[in-house]
Protein backbone atom coordinates (compact mmCIF):
# COMPACT_ATOMS: atom_id res chain seq x y z
CA UNK A 1 0.00 0.00 0.00
CA UNK A 2 2.94 2.30 0.00
CA UNK A 3 3.95 1.77 -2.75
CA UNK A 4 0.55 2.46 -3.75
CA UNK A 5 -0.04 5.59 -2.60
CA UNK A 6 3.49 6.76 -2.93
CA UNK A 7 2.63 6.61 -6.88
CA UNK A 8 -0.78 7.93 -6.24
CA UNK A 9 1.17 11.23 -4.87
CA UNK A 10 3.20 11.21 -8.04
CA UNK A 11 0.63 11.27 -9.74
CA UNK A 12 -0.74 14.10 -8.33
CA UNK A 13 2.14 16.63 -8.19
CA UNK A 14 2.72 15.64 -11.70
CA UNK A 15 -0.88 16.31 -12.48
CA UNK A 16 -0.64 19.89 -11.18
CA UNK A 17 2.59 20.54 -13.20
CA UNK A 18 0.82 19.27 -16.38
CA UNK A 19 -2.31 22.00 -15.66
CA UNK A 20 0.72 24.82 -14.94
CA UNK A 21 2.27 23.57 -18.74
CA UNK A 22 -1.52 23.48 -19.60
CA UNK A 23 -2.32 27.17 -18.17
CA UNK A 24 0.77 28.70 -20.16
CA UNK A 25 0.19 27.52 -23.37
CA UNK A 26 -3.25 29.28 -22.92
CA UNK A 27 -1.72 32.34 -21.90
CA UNK A 28 0.69 32.13 -24.60
CA UNK A 29 -2.14 31.52 -27.40
CA UNK A 30 -4.40 34.01 -25.49
CA UNK A 31 -1.94 36.81 -26.23
CA UNK A 32 -1.62 36.97 -29.79
CA UNK A 33 -5.73 36.94 -30.39
CA UNK A 34 -6.03 39.59 -28.00
CA UNK A 35 -3.82 42.01 -30.00
CA UNK A 36 -5.24 40.74 -33.17
CA UNK A 37 -8.81 41.31 -31.84
CA UNK A 38 -10.08 45.08 -31.77
CA UNK A 39 -13.27 46.86 -30.80
CA UNK A 40 -13.84 49.98 -31.32
CA UNK A 41 -10.41 50.73 -32.68
CA UNK A 42 -8.50 49.56 -30.29
CA UNK A 43 -7.03 46.04 -29.04
CA UNK A 44 -8.84 43.99 -26.38
CA UNK A 45 -5.14 43.64 -24.39
CA UNK A 46 -5.35 47.17 -23.88
CA UNK A 47 -8.73 46.42 -22.02
CA UNK A 48 -9.03 46.36 -18.76
CA UNK A 49 -11.18 43.08 -18.77
CA UNK A 50 -8.53 41.07 -20.85
CA UNK A 51 -5.91 42.45 -18.71
CA UNK A 52 -7.66 41.14 -15.49
CA UNK A 53 -8.00 37.74 -17.17
CA UNK A 54 -4.30 37.90 -18.32
CA UNK A 55 -2.97 38.49 -15.18
CA UNK A 56 -5.54 36.14 -13.25
CA UNK A 57 -4.09 33.45 -15.83
CA UNK A 58 -0.19 34.38 -14.77
CA UNK A 59 -1.32 33.64 -10.62
CA UNK A 60 -2.43 31.07 -11.81
CA UNK A 61 0.45 29.45 -13.16
CA UNK A 62 3.06 30.75 -10.22
CA UNK A 63 0.60 29.16 -7.62
CA UNK A 64 0.47 25.88 -9.83
CA UNK A 65 4.57 26.22 -9.72
CA UNK A 66 4.83 26.62 -6.06
CA UNK A 67 2.45 23.87 -5.10
CA UNK A 68 4.70 21.51 -7.35
CA UNK A 69 8.30 22.91 -5.73
CA UNK A 70 6.56 22.16 -2.63
CA UNK A 71 5.44 18.69 -2.86
CA UNK A 72 8.03 17.43 -5.19
CA UNK A 73 10.87 19.09 -2.46
CA UNK A 74 8.68 17.01 0.13
CA UNK A 75 8.89 13.88 -2.01
CA UNK A 76 12.71 14.03 -2.28
CA UNK A 77 13.31 14.16 1.21
CA UNK A 78 12.02 11.59 1.95
CA UNK A 79 7.89 12.84 3.12
CA UNK A 80 4.90 11.10 2.07
CA UNK A 81 3.14 14.43 1.53
CA UNK A 82 -0.16 12.72 0.79
CA UNK A 83 -2.09 15.91 2.33
CA UNK A 84 0.27 17.89 0.50
CA UNK A 85 -0.06 16.38 -2.88
CA UNK A 86 -4.02 16.32 -2.12
CA UNK A 87 -3.39 20.31 -2.43
CA UNK A 88 -1.49 20.48 -5.44
CA UNK A 89 -3.80 18.22 -7.56
CA UNK A 90 -7.18 19.99 -6.41
CA UNK A 91 -5.75 23.48 -6.69
CA UNK A 92 -3.76 22.53 -10.43
CA UNK A 93 -7.16 20.54 -11.67
CA UNK A 94 -9.54 23.48 -10.40
CA UNK A 95 -7.17 26.09 -11.66
CA UNK A 96 -6.85 24.56 -15.28
CA UNK A 97 -10.66 24.52 -15.65
CA UNK A 98 -11.11 27.88 -14.72
CA UNK A 99 -7.82 28.83 -17.19
CA UNK A 100 -9.65 26.92 -20.02
CA UNK A 101 -13.49 28.07 -19.45
CA UNK A 102 -13.66 31.43 -17.88
CA UNK A 103 -9.81 32.43 -19.51
CA UNK A 104 -8.98 30.93 -22.52
CA UNK A 105 -12.69 30.22 -23.98
CA UNK A 106 -14.37 33.68 -23.23
CA UNK A 107 -11.51 35.33 -24.73
CA UNK A 108 -11.27 33.83 -28.20
CA UNK A 109 -14.58 33.76 -27.99
CA UNK A 110 -16.57 31.48 -30.55
CA UNK A 111 -13.16 30.61 -32.78
CA UNK A 112 -12.55 28.71 -29.26
CA UNK A 113 -14.68 25.70 -30.87
CA UNK A 114 -12.97 26.15 -34.53
CA UNK A 115 -11.28 22.94 -35.05
CA UNK A 116 -7.40 22.80 -35.00
CA UNK A 117 -8.12 25.12 -31.77
CA UNK A 118 -6.47 25.12 -28.16
CA UNK A 119 -9.67 24.91 -26.45
CA UNK A 120 -11.61 22.96 -29.04
CA UNK A 121 -9.68 19.98 -29.57
CA UNK A 122 -8.24 19.65 -26.17
CA UNK A 123 -11.13 20.45 -23.80
CA UNK A 124 -12.00 17.29 -22.32
CA UNK A 125 -8.18 16.98 -21.11
CA UNK A 126 -8.59 20.55 -19.52
CA UNK A 127 -11.63 19.57 -17.67
CA UNK A 128 -11.24 15.81 -16.55
CA UNK A 129 -7.98 16.13 -14.45
CA UNK A 130 -11.04 17.75 -11.92
CA UNK A 131 -12.11 13.90 -11.53
CA UNK A 132 -8.43 12.19 -12.05
CA UNK A 133 -6.20 11.16 -8.95
CA UNK A 134 -9.95 11.39 -6.67
CA UNK A 135 -12.86 13.70 -7.45
CA UNK A 136 -11.67 17.77 -6.32
CA UNK A 137 -14.33 17.62 -3.51
CA UNK A 138 -14.33 14.10 -1.96
CA UNK A 139 -10.32 14.44 -2.30
CA UNK A 140 -11.04 17.43 -0.05
CA UNK A 141 -12.87 15.83 2.86
CA UNK A 142 -10.59 12.85 2.68
CA UNK A 143 -7.91 15.63 2.85
CA UNK A 144 -10.25 16.99 6.39
CA UNK A 145 -10.79 13.39 7.40
CA UNK A 146 -7.04 13.37 7.71
CA UNK A 147 -6.90 16.96 9.30
CA UNK A 148 -9.27 15.30 12.32
CA UNK A 149 -8.33 12.08 12.96
CA UNK A 150 -5.51 12.36 15.09
CA UNK A 151 -7.39 15.26 17.25
CA UNK A 152 -10.60 12.83 17.30
CA UNK A 153 -8.69 9.76 18.65
CA UNK A 154 -6.72 11.83 21.27
CA UNK A 155 -9.98 13.89 23.06
CA UNK A 156 -12.85 13.06 21.20
CA UNK A 157 -12.87 9.10 21.17
CA UNK A 158 -11.82 8.84 25.33
CA UNK A 159 -14.80 11.36 25.96
CA UNK A 160 -17.09 8.68 23.60
CA UNK A 161 -15.58 5.70 25.30
CA UNK A 162 -16.20 7.65 28.54
CA UNK A 163 -19.91 8.08 27.62
CA UNK A 164 -20.46 4.42 26.37
CA UNK A 165 -19.25 2.82 29.41
CA UNK A 166 -21.63 4.97 31.71
CA UNK A 167 -24.52 4.52 29.37
CA UNK A 168 -24.83 8.03 28.69
CA UNK A 169 -26.41 8.50 25.34
CA UNK A 170 -27.45 12.68 25.93
CA UNK A 171 -24.49 14.17 28.09
CA UNK A 172 -25.15 17.07 30.07
CA UNK A 173 -22.29 18.99 31.40
CA UNK A 174 -24.85 20.23 34.50
CA UNK A 175 -25.59 17.20 35.64
CA UNK A 176 -22.93 16.47 38.07
CA UNK A 177 -22.93 12.57 37.55
CA UNK A 178 -21.86 13.27 34.03
CA UNK A 179 -19.40 15.63 34.61
CA UNK A 180 -17.54 13.08 36.88
CA UNK A 181 -17.62 10.70 34.19
CA UNK A 182 -16.14 13.13 31.53
CA UNK A 183 -13.58 14.97 34.14
CA UNK A 184 -10.28 13.27 32.89
CA UNK A 185 -11.19 13.47 28.66
CA UNK A 186 -12.77 17.22 29.47
CA UNK A 187 -9.60 17.92 31.32
CA UNK A 188 -7.30 17.24 28.78
CA UNK A 189 -9.48 18.46 25.79
CA UNK A 190 -9.83 22.05 27.81
CA UNK A 191 -5.51 22.17 28.29
CA UNK A 192 -5.73 21.88 24.33
CA UNK A 193 -8.31 24.30 23.83
CA UNK A 194 -6.85 26.62 26.38
CA UNK A 195 -3.32 26.26 24.78
CA UNK A 196 -4.85 26.77 21.16
CA UNK A 197 -6.80 29.81 22.15
CA UNK A 198 -4.20 31.90 24.26
CA UNK A 199 -1.17 31.04 22.44
CA UNK A 200 1.28 33.65 21.07
CA UNK A 201 3.27 31.84 18.72
CA UNK A 202 4.47 33.38 15.48
CA UNK A 203 5.61 32.16 12.42
CA UNK A 204 9.18 32.72 11.66
CA UNK A 205 9.07 33.91 7.96
CA UNK A 206 12.67 34.26 5.85
CA UNK A 207 13.53 37.84 4.67
CA UNK A 208 10.55 38.84 1.85
CA UNK A 209 8.58 41.35 -0.24
CA UNK A 210 6.47 43.60 2.17
CA UNK A 211 3.43 42.45 0.09
CA UNK A 212 4.60 38.88 -0.14
CA UNK A 213 5.05 39.19 3.75
CA UNK A 214 1.57 40.19 4.47
CA UNK A 215 0.17 37.52 2.53
CA UNK A 216 2.71 34.99 4.09
CA UNK A 217 1.55 36.23 7.94
CA UNK A 218 -1.89 35.96 6.89
CA UNK A 219 -2.11 32.58 5.74
CA UNK A 220 0.31 31.50 8.50
CA UNK A 221 -2.27 33.08 11.19
CA UNK A 222 -5.41 31.58 9.66
CA UNK A 223 -3.23 27.93 9.66
CA UNK A 224 -2.71 28.88 13.66
CA UNK A 225 -5.94 29.62 14.29
CA UNK A 226 -7.48 27.00 12.16
CA UNK A 227 -7.35 24.22 14.86
CA UNK A 228 -9.73 25.91 16.61
CA UNK A 229 -11.99 26.34 14.26
CA UNK A 230 -12.22 22.04 13.05
CA UNK A 231 -12.46 21.19 16.64
CA UNK A 232 -15.32 23.58 16.86
CA UNK A 233 -17.09 21.68 14.11
CA UNK A 234 -16.26 18.29 15.40
CA UNK A 235 -17.97 19.44 18.50
CA UNK A 236 -21.04 20.71 17.22
CA UNK A 237 -21.63 17.79 14.63
CA UNK A 238 -19.89 15.05 16.86
CA UNK A 239 -21.22 11.71 15.20
CA UNK A 240 -23.18 13.30 12.95
CA UNK A 241 -20.01 15.01 11.13
CA UNK A 242 -19.30 12.08 8.57
CA UNK A 243 -22.89 12.78 6.93
CA UNK A 244 -21.99 16.68 7.36
CA UNK A 245 -20.43 16.63 3.98
CA UNK A 246 -20.75 20.06 2.73
CA UNK A 247 -19.77 21.54 5.61
CA UNK A 248 -16.35 19.32 6.01
CA UNK A 249 -15.57 20.21 2.02
CA UNK A 250 -16.20 23.97 3.01
CA UNK A 251 -13.85 23.94 6.20
CA UNK A 252 -11.10 21.94 4.19
CA UNK A 253 -11.40 24.32 1.22
CA UNK A 254 -10.64 26.99 3.21
CA UNK A 255 -7.48 25.34 4.85
CA UNK A 256 -6.24 24.33 1.23
CA UNK A 257 -6.67 28.33 0.17
CA UNK A 258 -4.70 29.21 2.99
CA UNK A 259 -1.72 26.63 2.38
CA UNK A 260 -1.82 27.86 -1.16
CA UNK A 261 -1.42 31.87 -0.24
CA UNK A 262 1.40 30.58 2.48
CA UNK A 263 3.33 28.19 -0.68
CA UNK A 264 2.77 30.99 -3.11
CA UNK A 265 3.92 33.81 -1.61
CA UNK A 266 7.21 31.83 0.41
CA UNK A 267 7.99 30.43 -3.41
CA UNK A 268 7.48 33.90 -4.68
CA UNK A 269 9.56 35.62 -2.04
CA UNK A 270 12.33 33.16 -3.40
CA UNK A 271 12.44 34.55 -7.40
CA UNK A 272 13.97 37.72 -8.23
CA UNK A 273 11.33 38.16 -11.16
CA UNK A 274 9.36 41.02 -10.25
CA UNK A 275 6.76 39.46 -12.64
CA UNK A 276 6.43 36.30 -10.84
CA UNK A 277 6.60 38.15 -7.44
CA UNK A 278 3.63 40.33 -8.79
CA UNK A 279 1.32 37.05 -10.10
CA UNK A 280 2.18 35.47 -6.73
CA UNK A 281 0.71 38.75 -4.96
CA UNK A 282 -2.48 38.76 -7.20
CA UNK A 283 -3.72 35.60 -6.92
CA UNK A 284 -2.79 35.88 -3.22
CA UNK A 285 -5.27 38.91 -3.13
CA UNK A 286 -7.43 36.67 -4.61
CA UNK A 287 -7.39 33.62 -2.49
CA UNK A 288 -7.86 36.03 0.97
CA UNK A 289 -10.67 37.93 -0.71
CA UNK A 290 -12.06 34.31 -0.88
CA UNK A 291 -11.31 33.53 2.65
CA UNK A 292 -12.54 37.17 4.18
CA UNK A 293 -15.81 37.30 1.98
CA UNK A 294 -14.49 41.00 0.97
CA UNK A 295 -14.83 42.87 -2.65
CA UNK A 296 -11.69 43.47 -4.99
CA UNK A 297 -10.79 47.03 -3.76
CA UNK A 298 -9.30 49.40 -6.46
CA UNK A 299 -5.99 48.32 -5.68
CA UNK A 300 -6.74 44.82 -6.29
CA UNK A 301 -7.98 45.36 -9.68
CA UNK A 302 -5.53 47.53 -10.16
CA UNK A 303 -3.03 45.60 -9.56
CA UNK A 304 -4.39 42.18 -12.05
CA UNK A 305 -4.70 44.89 -14.54
CA UNK A 306 -0.93 46.00 -14.12
CA UNK A 307 -0.15 42.35 -14.38
CA UNK A 308 -2.08 41.93 -17.52
CA UNK A 309 -0.29 44.60 -19.22
CA UNK A 310 3.35 43.45 -17.90
CA UNK A 311 2.34 39.93 -19.35
CA UNK A 312 1.37 41.45 -22.41
CA UNK A 313 4.44 43.75 -23.16
CA UNK A 314 6.40 40.10 -23.02
CA UNK A 315 7.80 40.21 -19.58
CA UNK A 316 6.60 37.15 -17.76
CA UNK A 317 9.48 35.09 -18.93
CA UNK A 318 7.34 32.04 -17.83
CA UNK A 319 5.99 31.89 -21.29
CA UNK A 320 9.19 32.55 -23.52
CA UNK A 321 9.46 29.97 -26.26
CA UNK A 322 6.18 28.73 -26.20
CA UNK A 323 4.36 28.18 -29.38
CA UNK A 324 1.21 30.97 -29.62
CA UNK A 325 -0.70 28.84 -32.47
CA UNK A 326 -2.15 30.29 -35.38
CA UNK A 327 -5.08 32.76 -35.57
CA UNK A 328 -7.94 30.94 -37.33
CA UNK A 329 -10.32 32.72 -39.76
CA UNK A 330 -8.06 35.77 -39.66
CA UNK A 331 -9.39 38.71 -41.33
CA UNK A 332 -8.39 42.40 -42.17
CA UNK A 333 -8.96 44.74 -39.24
CA UNK A 334 -6.91 47.84 -40.05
Amino acid sequence: MTIAYHGLNLGRIALCATAAGSMRLMLASMLPWAHFRKTYGAAIDTRELVRRRIGRLAGLIVAADALVEWCSGLIDQGYRGEMECIVAKIFGSEAQKEAAVELLMKTHGGRSFLHGHLFGDNVHEFLAPCIYEGEGEMLGMAFFKSLVKQHGTKFFEPIGKALAAAGIKKPNLLNPAHLAVLKGPLWEYSKWYVGQRFSASRPTLPPMPPALREHAEFAADWLLRSPLEISGTMRKYQLALADRQCRMAEVSQRVQDAIVILCTSLYAARKNDEVVRAAADVICRDLRRKLTGSRPSDRDLRAVTRLGEQVVEGRFKSIEGLPTGEILMPYPND
